[in-house]
């Protein structure tokens, strides 16, 4: 430029200087908003990308101003899918094929740690695409990529550096083909704990129970790395140290949650237990403490606390005994069957909530809890203070009000206000569970001070169920049908060997519901208890072959069904009758599927027959119907589901 030419002006008045076209190449020493591995952006090379910063954006320019500027490749030469083959001068777009992690898609580590990541980036025919941006950015989960822009080098690997999170878990890296989202791949990074550190006490410590009983939580124990984060799959042992308990497992492996629990049943010396919780990892012993409350005897010159204050009546509208059902519809009482001895008799009564059926006796609540029976009572079952049968409902001799009742061959039982049991009727087994085999025309608490959230009867047992999910069984047990590992009759209640949430006792056999799992045991000779054999059980068994969690269990004679939680019924046991509901007459030591797409809401066994209802209020009958007890107008015996007729 001359002195007479003058340099432009920009709106200031000032010289615009000019631009140095050096000056918009990429310098290795200047920062940029993204810094690749060593080695990888180390500055201009001939036919290469520059990086560019234009109003804020990322481009890339050739090595000299006015070259070509691409994303996601370079330019290529001969046989190059970007090389120019139109003679216009103009580059086509290079075509990844695929992006994929370099060895398996996971990596994984201790927390915090840093671990490599790396993909590699192929053209169409598998060769390598050198030179290409690759971006990784989290998915899910936490932790930090290093770099989130890297280079591919010439063998079309990019890789960068993950810091896993400080806590265990999984996380998810996407590496993305700059240019080119639809070529993109992930990577799962895993953050693992350290070794086990600690064993601490979670939960379940110092609790009260009466002697025998099982603790209502179970005991917790977590295991912990040196950072105290969660150490799943660890080993870890219980044993009891004082108190001669049980508890159970006896050893397990920590969740994903590092907790490891157990059950924990009180031993028969009143006062302090103890329980320890170890590791095979040698960590520090853990102890846990109970107390063992005394329970009362027969003995006990004090009297059980009688409530005669209000009661919440439980809803039960369907009862089937031995050869006779009886239903409440539309609040009016509907029965069937056999009533030749007054058990039907209470036909069109009114005002029930709740009805029970036994052999040859039926009983019912009222809302205010007030029972009434009707029907046999040569033992005193309806518990009018006579033996005489009775054709009409009448009151039970009492100014208690129950909860419930549950009517056995011969007897009766109910939980008066507060839980507390009693029972009346015939009592040769002990099924009372007063201490003697005496019978009994009108209520009389069942011994041992016990309180109960639910009662079962059986033909000439019963059982009960605490708020903590002990079970507690009477009365005649030549089968094992009290669950407490003998065959001897108990004239008061004994406790069960396992731990169940529901009960139904049959003729000599009695159910639970345990943690999603059904527990049978007693009298087995027709596959009642459902574990595949004909093997009695004196304590609790698991049944075989349900395919999801029972909400509903009943109890017949020497059958049993269950009701998962779709509504579908399944049945096992004796089945000459049809009561399995199969369509065939054979029976079955597991559960089969009973017929037909019916979904029940309740079902009911009792005899050699069974009941349910429908969400809508169907009643569908199967199994014994020599007295027309399945309410079909016949006396043929079905073994599908029939719809009663109303």
């Amino acid at each position: 430029m001359s002195d007479s030419e003058q340099p432009p002006l920009d709106r200031f008045g000032e010289p615009i200087k000019p631009i140095d076209p050096a000056s918009l190449l990429y310098d290795p020493n200047d920062p940029l908003p993204y810094d690749g591995p060593e080695g990888d952006l180390d500055g201009p090379r001939s036919g290469s990308r520059t990086p560019l910063i234009v109003g804020g954006v990322l481009l890339f320019a050739a090595a000299a101003i006015g070259g070509p500027m691409l994303i996601g490749g370079s330019p290529g030469g001969e046989g190059d899918p970007a090389a120019d083959t139109s003679g216009t001068g103009a580059l086509s777009e290079p075509v990844a094929e695929a992006i994929r992690p370099m060895t398996e898609a996971r990596v994984e580590g201790p927390v915090s740690e840093v671990v490599p990541i790396a993909v590699a980036v192929t053209r169409v025919g598998g060769a390598p695409m050198a030179d290409t941006l690759v971006f990784f950015a989290i998915e899910s989960g936490q932790g930090f990529v290093e770099t989130s822009i890297v280079r591919a080098d010439s063998l079309g690997i990019a890789s960068t550096r993950f810091t896993l999170p400080d806590r265990p878990g999984s996380s998810v890296v996407r590496a993305t083909l700059v240019g080119n989202d639809s070529t993109t791949t992930q990577i799962t990074a895993v953050a693992l704990t350290g070794g086990a550190d600690a064993i601490v006490i979670a939960r379940g410590n110092n609790q009260e129970a009466l002697i025998g009983e099982l603790l209502a939580t179970r005991i917790h124990v977590r295991i912990l790395d040196a950072e105290g984060n969660p150490v799943p799959n660890a080993e870890v042992r219980f044993r009891i140290t004082e108190g001669e308990g049980i508890t159970a497992p006896t050893q397990t492996r920590t969740d994903s949650i590092g907790e490891a629990s157990a059950l924990w049943r009180l031993g028969m010396i009143a006062g302090a237990q103890r329980l320890e919780a170890v590791s095979s990892d040698n960590l520090e012993v853990i102890v846990f403490s109970a107390r063992a409350l005394p329970r009362m005897t027969l003995d006990d010159p004090s009297d059980v606390s009688l409530e005669t204050e209000e009661v919440t009546v439980r809803e039960q509208t369907l009862a089937v005994g031995s050869s006779h059902v009886c239903v409440i519809r539309a609040g009016v009482v509907n029965c069937r069957g056999d009533g030749a001895r007054g058990q039907t008799a209470a036909q069109g009564g009114t005002g029930y909530l709740y009805l029970t059926a036994g052999a040859s006796h039926t009983c019912g609540l009222d809302a205010a809890g007030e029972a009434t029976c009707w029907g046999g009572n040569e033992n005193g079952q309806i518990g009018d203070g006579t033996r005489a049968d009775r054709d009409r409902a009448v009151a039970v001799r009492t100014d208690l009000k129950f909860s419930t009742l549950a009517a056995g061959s011969k007897h009766t039982c109910g939980l008066a206000g507060g839980g507390v049991p009693l029972c009346w009727g015939n009592n040769l087994s002990g099924q009372l569970g007063d201490g003697t085999r005496n019978n009994e025309t009108a209520p009389r608490t069942v011994g041992g001070g016990m309180i109960f959230r639910a009662i079962a009867a059986g033909w000439d047992h019963t059982c009960g169920l605490t708020a903590s999910g002990n079970a507690f069984c009477w009365g005649f047990n030549s089968s094992g049908q009290l669950g407490d590992g003998s065959t001897l009759d108990r004239l008061e209640p004994t406790l069960v060997r396992g731990a169940v949430e529901t009960l139904v006792a049959g003729s000599a056999h009695t159910c639970g519901i345990s943690q999603g799992t059904v527990l049978c045991w007693g009298s087995n000779d027709f596959g009642q208890l459902g574990d595949g054999g004909a093997e009695g059980r004196s304590q609790p068994t698991e049944v075989s072959g349900l395919p999801g969690s029972p909400t509903h269990l009943a109890a017949g004679a020497v059958h049993s069904c269950a009701l998962l939680a779709d509504g579908q019924a399944f049945c096992w046991g004796q089945n000459r009758s049809g009561q399995l509901g199969d369509g065939s007459t054979t029976n079955r030591a597991t559960p089969v599927p009973v017929s037909g797409s019916q979904r029940f809401t309740e079902i009911h066994a009792g005899g050699a027959q069974t009941c349910a209802l429908t969400a809508s209020g169907d009643e569908y009958c199967w199994g014994l119907n020599q007295s027309s007890q399945l309410g079909e107008g016949t006396r043929e015996n079905r073994s599908v589901p029939t719809r009663v007729s109303r």
